[in-house]
Formats: C-alpha cells, structure tokens, sequence
C-alpha cells in the first residue's frame, strides 16, 4: 500500500463485512492485531449466535480514520475461536477507496507554501488544490515517516495584489499529514501530498471560504 491506512494512528474504527456459512450479512467490529506482507490478522469480539465464514470468503473492509473512510476488498482466509474473540485471517488491501469528510470543495489553484517543523526539516512547494479542510501538492522532495506522525506549521502565500484579510497576505496554521500517493497521471517522480489543517479559527475559514468562492 502506498500508506499503511491500517497503522495509521488516526484509525477509529475498522469493521469486516462479508456473508457467513447461512449467507447472514455480517459487519463485525474488529482490531488489527498483526499485518505481515502477506496477511492482516484481526481480532474481534466473539458475537452473539456466530457463525463461521467459510475459507476465501470475500469481504469488504473499512477503515474509519478521522478524515475519512477508506474501502477495501480482501479475502478472508481462515477465521479461528478463542475463548473471548475470533481471529479472522484476510488478505492484505491492495486497493483503498478513500470517502473524504470535507468541509468545502477543493479549488484547483497554485498557491507557495512552506511546512516548518519544531527541529527546522521545512518543506516547500505550491498547492495542487486547497479547501477549507486543507491542502494537496506535489512534490520531489522525501518526507520521512517521522514527519507524517507529527505537526508542523504551514505558511500559505496568496497574491500581493488580492484583496484579502490575512496578515501580510499569508495564512499561517498547524497542519499535519493525511496521506500520499504516487504515479499521479502526468506526475511521475513526483509524490501527491495531502495535508489537514489544524487550527483555523473562524475568521480565518471566513477569509478562506470568500477566497475559494471567488475561484473558477
């Protein structure tokens, strides 16, 4: 996977869905105990009247983070009883799709930026799209695991010549990390990045909200 969604530590909720030995529709609550490059293993609370699902039986799994939904179709290969919970053993995402819990639509627009973090690692680059929630760009520069775990302060520059409230015609805001993909069309050698804001206060989504309703 391009980001390991499942270890991501803003994961809230994952559940398996799938069809047991009678055909019952079943969407379990389940924890990743254990992920290999070949197989996750998930423990979930032994239900009520379970039912096994029989080997290879295919699944949906979703992964509820705090910026969205992510969706995957996997495999169940095995499922095993404890005394307290079942282990179901599923075949590793290959593919995520990814519901956004957005606060505006994303604008498509060009804007400098700089991410600052505590010990002086900065980066820098011009926005892919912006919205309310935060931001996209691409770059060429590596951003090690440690800086996607942490925040770090965003500088945002908007033209000098547009009227706009921010101070000195930047916005400046904690930021952190939400994820990344790569071989983006017309993109490659280069990594998407996707960014969240933090702290915007309610003036500054005002100012933020009257930009991107002026944008095509």
């Amino acid at each position: 996977m391009q980001h390991n969604i499942l270890r991501d530590t803003e994961v809230t909720k994952i559940y398996l869905v799938y069809l047991d030995s009678n055909s019952v529709k079943r969407k379990e609550s389940v924890k990743l105990r254990f992920m290999d490059n070949k197989e996750c293993y998930f423990a979930g609370v032994m239900p009520v009247n379970f039912v096994k699902p029989k080997k290879k039986t295919s699944a949906e799994l979703i992964v509820y983070t705090e910026d969205g939904v992510y969706k995957s179709n996997v495999v169940i290969k095995e499922s095993n009883l404890s005394l307290r919970d079942i282990i179901y053993t599923v075949s590793i995402p290959q593919k995520w799709d990814f519901i956004q819990y957005r606060n505006s639509s994303r604008k498509k627009v060009q804007l400098p930026l700089v991410i600052k973090f505590k010990d002086d690692f900065i980066i820098t680059a011009q926005t892919e799209d912006l919205s309310l929630g935060g931001i996209s760009f691409f770059s060429n520069q590596n951003v090690s695991s440690i800086y996607k775990k942490i925040s770090g302060i965003l500088t945002l520059e908007f033209p000098q010549d547009l009227i706009i409230n921010f101070p000195d015609s930047r916005l400046v805001v904690e930021t952190k990390f939400v994820r990344e993909k790569l071989n983006v069309e017309n993109h490659y050698g280069e990594v998407l990045y996707v960014y969240k804001f933090l702290s915007l206060n309610s003036d500054e989504q005002m100012i933020l909200k009257n930009f991107l309703m002026k944008l095509n």
